[in-house]
Parts: structure tokens; sequence; C-alpha cells
């Protein structure tokens, strides 16, 4: 592994282990993290699910959505990690889970998107609203 990840290309990133880039996302460096992270997902390292959804929490907004942009990268084997997300007590953190949700446009997904529409955070609502449009649903489901 490189001895600073800032210096890896796309090449060298790639070769790195995944324990490796896992153990980077540990640091206090957030470039280091970032890029930890990008790897991660450009992966689709299913492994790192768990790892990433801690990241969604991460006091610093870069890191959290670059790992919610990670996630929405893995796919499918994030969206449940993703939905329990939703219930986290940081609007941040549920706001990015519902982003992710919304962008991966997984069936799966509609009825914890339902459930977020009466979320407090407007930002969740917006994007539970967003994700279900994108599915086709939105109000369409809705009776009068």
């Amino acid at each position: 592994m490189p001895t600073d990840l800032r210096y890896a290309d796309e090449d060298s990133l790639a070769k790195i282990a995944t324990s490796d880039l896992l153990a980077a996302l540990e640091g206090s460096d957030p470039e280091v993290r970032s890029l930890a992270i990008y790897a991660l997902g450009q992966r689709r390292e299913s492994t790192a699910v768990t790892a990433l959804i801690a990241c969604l929490a991460d006091p610093g907004s870069f890191i959290a959505r670059t790992a919610a942009d990670a996630l929405e990268h893995i796919g499918s084997p994030a969206l449940p990690a993703l939905v329990q997300a939703l219930a986290h007590p940081d609007a941040q953190t549920r706001g990015l889970a519902a982003r992710a949700l919304a962008r991966l446009k997984d069936p799966a997904a509609i009825p914890a998107l339902f459930k977020a529409l009466d979320d407090e955070s407007a930002v969740v609502r917006h994007w539970a609203d967003d994700g279900l449009d994108r599915m086709g649903v939105g109000q369409i489901y809705f009776k009068p």
C-alpha cells in the first residue's frame, strides 16, 4: 500500500487491499479517508457497507457525502443498511441515506421511502419524495 493514498492514481487505488482501505477510514486525514471511501465505492465493495454507513454520520459533510456516493455505487447490497440508516438520530445521516436510496431506484426501498415522507427533516422528505418519483411511484398510490 502506498504510504499516502493522496499520491495514488486510479490504478494504484485499485491494487490496494480492501483491508487497507478500511483501515484508512479510521484515520484522521479527511483527504485520505475520502480517497479510501471513493476506492471502496468504485470497487462496489459490499464488505465495506457497514464501515461506509458509519461514515454517513461523519461530522465532515464531504466525508459523509462521499460515503453516500460510495454506497450508491455499491448498489443493492447496501440497501438494507441504508434503510436502517433512515432511523439514525442525526438528520444529515438520514438525509444522505434517503438520497442514496433515491438514486439506487431499487423497488425494495419503496416502503422505507414512504415511511421517510413523515420524517421531521425536510431534506429526508425531499429525497424520499424524489426517490419515489424516480421509481414512478409518487402520489399514485395515495387514496384520496
